[in-house]
């Protein structure tokens, strides 16, 4: 396993130039709301800027923990904010943990198709832009493992996945998932435990060498981008490249702006009427900036707190 590193300029002309967003978490209740709304203010107004700038991205997509809890009320919220900051950008999403959440006593066998309905997305899907490939999957429902702490993406998500990199076999492909591969993104300070990370049985699939095996077979795949974790900045493996089959594929994990670390993010008091927030250290508000290439992806991530460029990678598509 390598970390990839910008090695020479990137072609100014990309096949495919997209956004990628981590866990969002919107949440309806007015405390949590107030202080989420605050903090994406300033990521929006980034975003708009470059965009205006560069030029706006193909699409916009996030896999995964859009909502808090699978609440009707906190998908309106967020679909509504998307579509307002977003306008005609299309919007990919994917469905996460916290869309099994039910936090008011939701019946858990209407919880997925409240994310179909919402979104008019199935828990797993495909899209195509500039000759390549996206495939989006589930996460799932906790209601068919045996323990909720250990995570197994499905027999039924696996052959979508081998049955699509198949189908699209002539397109570089990139895989979207909720939750990242194990030992893949890891823990800045495992003593202190500063960060979720994908040697912990609920952050990882248990069956993740199952899907590297799908990988390693087909060489069209050459990226996968997670988030779950809210990994802190330079969380070790944030964006790393294994050799599967003979080919290259290149991990990223997407952080969250809303909140990175263990021991950070909101606190509510007084039954939810109040909430405050912990930073983290350093406290960064993460977006990731991905234009594909003939030969490589650029993966850059920025910083919409300091609006600066914090880091990129170069991913090889083989």
């Amino acid at each position: 396993m390598s970390t990839s590193q910008p090695t020479q300029p990137a072609d100014p002309r990309p096949l495919l130039y997209f956004w990628a967003i981590g866990d969002l978490h919107y949440r309806a209740l007015p405390a949590w709301h107030a202080i989420h709304t605050q903090r994406l203010a300033r990521m929006f107004e980034d975003l708009h800027e470059l965009w205006q700038a560069e030029g706006q991205p193909a699409f916009c997509v996030s896999p995964g923990d859009l909502v808090e809890s699978c609440a009707l009320e906190n998908y309106q919220l967020a679909k509504a904010s998307l579509e307002a900051q977003l306008g005609a950008i299309p919007f990919y999403p994917g469905i996460g943990n916290h869309e099994f959440y039910g936090l008011a006593g939701e019946d858990p066998a209407t919880m997925a198709e409240t994310y179909r309905h919402v979104w008019g997305k199935q828990l797993c899907y495909t899209w195509s832009s500039g000759g390549i490939t996206c495939i989006m999957l589930d996460y799932p429902d906790p209601t068919t493992l045996e323990d909720v702490a250990k995570v197994y993406i499905s027999q039924e998500s696996l052959a979508f996945l081998d049955q699509k990199l198949t189908e699209y076999a002539a397109n570089p492909t990139i895989v979207l998932m909720h939750c990242p591969l194990y030992n893949t993104v890891l823990d800045r300070d495992p003593e202190q435990y500063l960060d979720y990370n994908s040697l912990q049985h609920f952050f990882a699939p248990e069956n993740s060498q199952e899907i590297r095996n799908i990988l390693a077979s087909h060489s069209n795949a050459f990226l996968f981008l997670s988030g779950h974790t809210h990994s802190g900045w330079e969380a070790p493996n944030l964006v790393c490249t294994e050799q599967l089959g003979g080919h290259p594929v290149t991990f990223a994990n997407l952080m969250s702006p809303w909140y990175t670390g263990t021991r950070t993010g909101p606190r509510l008091e007084a039954e939810g009427a109040r909430a405050s927030y912990i930073p983290d250290d350093p406290d960064v508000l993460p977006t990731f900036a991905i234009r594909v290439f003939d030969h490589q992806a650029s993966i850059r991530v920025r910083d919409h707190n300091s609006k600066q460029w914090l880091k990129e990678w170069l991913a090889p598509l083989r």
